[in-house]
């Protein structure tokens, strides 16, 4: 099917049948088109329409869409072997493992490669609990995110979830994010691990208080509770520098890697255990079925690590976030009764609205300006953020225009009158149970 030839009604469809409902929800709500083709920041639509790409898909293309070196590479790399099976060892993969233990702060023992995040967490968590045993308790923070597969919803801080499947675990205790007296309490004199967005991503977006992963590094040494670091979001330059853990200046027992780690040519995950934590608590007999790893997704990741350090990627997410996080704030002052505040560090940060309907409302004054943001799709978060995370290559001008449309979409909210921002709340609060009839009509 041609691009011109694609029926988005049945696109959606499909989405909402086999994919993902939300999403799809979204999709009708904000009159989505189909992406067909990106390049750099920008991606391009089914009619022809060109997009900012300020969402990333939540930070995968960190690179930038279609990077030239990471296609050479990848190129070159189907020409000689794309796949291997599951087990067979293959020289790229070794490469990037030994990239992966030099770049990532610690002595590094093991990586153990996946396809997506989820199921690196859930990696984490087998040989956490078998190899901490017979301890069981894992305290996580409310609003985490580690995934939606199912033993990753055990531990996911929106509880929200549960409705759909019921309480995955009683050995799971939640805790506020910055609250150091609620951790101390949960891990108590001693937990099986702790899970931790060294920044708190999803709708949330938090920065940790000072000397918070200090302190529960700390802690976790005196009870021999094991500290995770789910660095899924932060990693590769998002948040200022390769890894989010380095402000701190800790090492995490375990890292879990995925998203930007590719530049979104491939589904690649991992999981890092540090060498001490191997001597203290041996790894159990490894039996998580994986084909993650493979030479085209390794290959793609050594490429995407080349161009974010040759071309020095690192320190334009921070002059480039500077700028970003700075036009931002200067729209939270103009429009205080939309805006919160703007939350994060580097190219990892977003307008925090005062609820929920503001952020379907600017989304779509966004979507109609052509530019793309990272929604939450959680209406019941009360302060949600809309997140904006452009690829570590943004130009200074593809900045500056993003936020000339951001203040132009925020005029067009706040010249809404309030029965219609009132009408526009109810339908938030439950636009993901609407009939699709309705949404079409809408």
């Amino acid at each position: 099917m041609t691009t011109a030839a694609i029926d988005r009604r049945q696109l959606l469809d499909d989405c909402e049948k086999h994919w993902g409902a939300s999403a799809a929800k979204l999709y009708r709500i904000a009159g989505s088109q189909v992406e067909a083709e990106a390049s750099g920041c920008e991606v391009r639509d089914h009619t022809g329409r060109r997009y900012l790409d300020f969402a990333c898909s939540y930070g995968v293309f960190i690179v930038g869409h279609r990077h030239p070196a990471v296609q050479r590479r990848v190129d070159a790399q189907l020409a000689q072997l794309a796949w291997t099976p599951r087990g067979a060892a293959h020289p790229v993969q070794q490469e990037l493992t030994e990239r992966l233990k030099a770049l990532a702060p610690g002595d590094w023992g093991d990586v153990r490669y996946m396809l997506s995040g989820a199921e690196a967490v859930e990696h984490s968590l087998r040989y956490a609990l078998a190899a901490n045993a017979p301890r069981r308790r894992i305290v996580i923070t409310a609003g985490a995110y580690h995934g939606k597969t199912l033993a990753a919803m055990s531990i996911l801080g929106q509880r929200q979830h549960e409705a759909s499947f019921g309480k995955l675990s009683a050995d799971v205790v939640i805790v506020p994010y910055g609250d150091m007296a609620a951790m101390r309490e949960a891990v108590g004199d001693g937990a099986c691990a702790v899970y931790l967005e060294p920044i708190l991503g999803g709708a949330h977006l938090r920065m940790p208080p000072l000397g918070y992963m200090e302190d529960i590094r700390a802690l976790c040494d005196h009870t021999g509770t094991l500290l995770v670091a789910d660095e899924i979001q932060t990693a590769f330059g998002r948040c200022g520098k390769m890894f989010a853990v380095e402000y701190a200046n800790i090492e995490p027992d375990i890292l879990i890697l995925s998203k930007g780690l590719t530049g979104g040519y491939a589904s690649i995950a991992c999981a890092m255990y540090r060498k001490q934590t191997l001597e203290r608590l041996p790894a159990p007999a490894d039996d998580h079925d994986s084909c993650g790893g493979h030479p085209f997704a390794c290959a793609a990741a050594l490429a995407a690590l080349d161009v974010i350090e040759e071309e020095n990627l690192l320190q334009a997410s921070v002059e480039r976030g500077q700028q970003l996080r700075q036009g931002l704030m200067q729209l939270a002052r103009r429009f205080p009764g939309i805006i919160e505040d703007v939350p994060g560090i580097g190219l990892m940060t977003g307008l925090r609205l005062k609820g929920a309907v503001y952020e379907s409302l600017l989304s779509m004054e966004l979507g109609k300006r052509n530019v793309h943001t990272g929604h939450s799709m959680n209406e019941r978060a009360e302060r949600p953020v809309l997140r904006y995370y452009p690829p570590l290559s943004v130009s200074a001008d593809t900045i500056d225009e993003a936020l000339k449309r951001t203040g132009e979409a925020l005029e067009a909210v706040a010249a809404l009158p309030a029965w219609k921002i009132s009408v526009m709340r109810r339908v938030t609060r439950s636009m993901y149970r609407l009939p699709n009839a309705l949404l079409r009509k809408m």
